[in-house]
């Protein structure tokens, strides 16, 4: 069974006369009366057990227009068995107080419940009843359960009071002990209820409270229901028709309107023949169903793709380290431990020091905002908002390998100088040939920690431009050499970076492997680029932010050798 969303309309009654200035007015806001829903009979019910109040109060509002304010409250919601009652109290704006007084002059006849069914429900005469919870009551114009209403829930003046006897109290205290709810009988007893009445209250708060605590173990879980396989599907559907790739069902003819249409029968809401397109969009779009958020989820996924297509090269070198905030990260480097001593006979030993140094870099924020256009989906044209997605995607990805190149070809200074230069053995200046890359591994061999100490690493990948990236390959390429001259005996991998030519289609790197010189991260919780959407307010649609949390830079001078390819 699904958490659609349902409405159920009410008929009620009114008695002005009972009613003073700004008293509630008492109401039923459901019954177990059947209701007919999709050619079957559907039943609420309306017991302590039945029923999960945990969203009471509810508000009161117009035609289930949830993008409205409120015009009043429904307090004291109560379970009764056969029917869930509750005071209407409006609100003081003119608008409220005018509907007040309508209700009062029996203008407005009809109230409809909002609510979410809670199981695959038991079956009754010529129907199923549902455990369900009601989350809002709406005044509509047209009623569908005419035993239930205004007035019909309380019988004299609704300021009326009780008081609670003694032999009653003792009961009630002795009732909610027994039940393990104690600290329950207080506001009972506060509140002059009868023995009966504190019977019917105490049912309904050990229902409230098995239900917090996770009880009612026969409901289905939201993964376990059978309507998950058709979100699963219309999700599907608008990411193929937005140029993406579906692993799961589609949906094989279905127009944007269509799937709003599915995604409304969903939440429990008709749609009626003669709907037009627009206005299916828009109900899709501003009410309370799934729609928005199978359309968010699609996005995403179509987005997610793009980005995912197209990696940063040197995010295949750079060690992936991602920040909690957006504070400057400081990385201290140590040396190495201090070299032992020879210590002769009743020698002393003497104290040795490790050096540090500190670098660091920090995340940076980008993003932008596109909009769907109503009319694109009125008209059913979302090839060109798959267009600008993957674009988006690939900027993303863009974004990043441009942050990692710009560090690279202009690294700040590290431990106080220059990261490429020839007295760190970390620059030279040969030509990319067998004779070159011996002279990178001898410079990488070269390479020392802060105390002076010989760094051991491997030599692992060779980074070019694109100018050099045949040569690259041809020079780690398995092949028979016709003399030891020609033997290369590294195993290196080849990557590519266009973006080098611009500075110099000479210049070229190797780079250990598991370097730690070079880091790259996101934020925690949020790596890669994620979306936000929103109801269109400039644009008459919905927004969708891309946003991206990156950032670069390094923290050691050791695992890479630049060569500018210039003797």
């Amino acid at each position: 069974m699904s958490t659609a969303r349902h409405t159920r309309a009410i008929q009620f009654d009114t008695r002005a006369g009972a009613i003073a200035d700004g008293d509630p007015i008492p109401c039923t806001i459901a019954t177990t009366n059947p209701v007919d829903r999709y050619g079957a009979l559907e039943v609420l019910d309306c017991s302590p057990a039945g029923v999960d109040l945990s969203r009471a109060p509810l508000p009161l509002i117009t035609v289930h227009d949830a993008n409205s304010l409120a015009v009043g409250v429904i307090e004291s919601v109560k379970a009764q068995g056969d029917r869930v009652t509750g005071l209407a109290r409006f609100g003081t704006s003119p608008e409220a107080q005018q509907i007040r007084a309508d209700v009062l002059a029996d203008i407005h006849r009809s109230l409809s419940v909002g609510y979410l069914l809670l199981d695959e429900g038991t079956p009754v005469e010529g129907g199923r009843m549902y455990r369900w919870q009601p989350y809002e009551v709406s005044l509509v114009p047209i009623p569908a359960d005419p035993a239930a209403g205004f007035f019909r829930s309380h019988s004299g003046s609704p300021n009326m009071t009780t008081q609670t006897t003694p032999a009653d109290a003792q009961q009630i205290t002795a009732l909610c002990t027994r039940h393990g709810v104690s600290d329950f009988a207080p506001g009972l007893l506060s509140r002059g209820v009868t023995l009966a009445q504190a019977g019917t209250d105490l049912l309904e708060e050990l229902a409230r409270r098995d239900h917090q605590a996770g009880g009612h173990r026969n409901v289905l879980t939201v993964a376990q229901r059978p309507d998950k396989s058709e979100r699963e599907a219309i999700e599907n559907t608008l990411v193929a028709r937005m140029g993406g790739r579906v692993s799961g069902p589609v949906i094989g003819v279905a127009d944007c309107a269509a799937l709003a249409a599915r995604a409304l029968a969903l939440s429990g809401q008709r749609v009626q023949d003669g709907d037009s397109r627009d206005r299916i969009l828009k109900r899709a779009l501003h009410t309370t169903g799934d729609f928005p958020l199978l359309l968010g989820n699609a996005v995403n996924r179509v987005l997610h793709a793009a980005y995912e297509d197209a990696p940063a090269t040197l995010k295949t070198i750079g060690r992936l380290a991602n920040l909690p905030d957006f504070r400057g990260k400081s990385v201290v480097r140590l040396g190495g431990a201090p070299s032992l001593e020879k210590v002769s006979e009743a020698g002393e030993f003497t104290y040795g020091t490790v050096k540090e140094s500190a670098n660091g870099w920090r995340l940076a924020t980008f993003g932008r905002i596109v909009a769907l256009s109503r009319q694109a989906m009125v008209n059913d044209d979302l090839s060109g908002f798959a267009t600008m997605l993957t674009k988006f995607g690939q900027a993303a990805a863009r974004r990043e390998a441009e942050e990692l190149v710009s560090v690279l070809l202009t690294p700040p200074q590290i431990d106080g100088a220059d990261l490429f230069a020839t007295d760190r053995s970390t620059q030279i200046t040969n030509v990319l040939n067998i004779d070159g890359l011996a002279a990178a591994v001898r410079a990488m061999r070269a390479q020392k920690d802060l105390d002076g100490g010989l760094v051991m690493q491997e030599p692992a990948t060779l980074l070019v431009p694109a100018a050099l990236e045949m040569t690259a390959r041809q020079l780690v390429a398995a092949f028979n050499p016709n003399s030891a001259g020609a033997v290369q005996p590294f195993t290196l991998a080849v990557a590519v970076e266009p973006r080098l030519d611009a500075a110099s289609a000479a210049a070229w790197y190797l780079v250990a492997g598991n370097q730690s010189a070079l880091e790259y991260g996101y934020l925690d919780g949020a790596q890669g680029v994620q979306t936000d959407q929103r109801d269109g307010f400039e644009v008459d649609g919905i927004e969708i932010k891309a946003r991206l949390d990156f950032g670069c830079g390094w923290v050691s001078p050791v695992g890479w050798v630049k060569s500018t390819g210039t003797p």
